[in-house]
């Protein structure tokens, strides 16, 4: 199976995630902040590309809980049409109603596993933002493994 990069779309940050070669399996890989200049982006975007090697795109489509697709969908909708103009691979636009709320959930589960360390006592106001700053990226990266993994989860259907 090819290589897959699926984008989670955001306002301030891209969530990124690919697949293995068996398309098995889905990953956080990593985030790019958005910039006003989009031509920044679409380098950014194109270089993971090439750095994975991948063959297509999913991105996360946010459908409202009625079906249909409203302003935030309609706002990607029109990100990948720019992009098409510079990336020229395969996109399949995929449901990412609740993408969100299951990354925060795998990412709260870890932490209450012991995956994170506890913050300690007096720490700046600078070092809690970083650390929300951080926790941001990582559900934008895990979100983007999420939408990747139902996708290919309905593939292998």
């Amino acid at each position: 199976m090819a290589r897959l990069i699926a984008l989670d779309v955001g306002d301030a940050r891209i969530g990124v995630a690919t697949c293995d070669t068996t398309g098995f399996l889905a990953s956080p890989y990593t985030t790019i902040h958005v910039t006003r200049d989009e031509r920044q982006t679409w380098e950014a975007i194109q270089r993971l590309i090439n750095e994975i090697e991948a063959e297509g795109l999913v991105v996360g489509l946010p459908i409202s809980l009625d079906g249909q697709i409203h302003s935030q969908g309609q706002r990607i909708q029109a990100f990948v049409e720019r992009m098409q103009k510079h990336i020229s691979l395969p996109v399949t636009f995929w449901d990412e109603r609740l993408s969100t709320v299951e990354a925060q959930r795998l990412l709260t589960q870890r932490g209450q596993d012991g995956g994170e360390k506890r913050q300690k006592r007096g720490d700046s106001r600078q070092r809690n933002q970083a650390k929300k700053r951080r926790r941001g990226q990582e559900i934008d990266a895990l979100a983007a493994a999420v939408i990747l993994q139902d996708y290919l989860d309905h593939l292998g259907e």
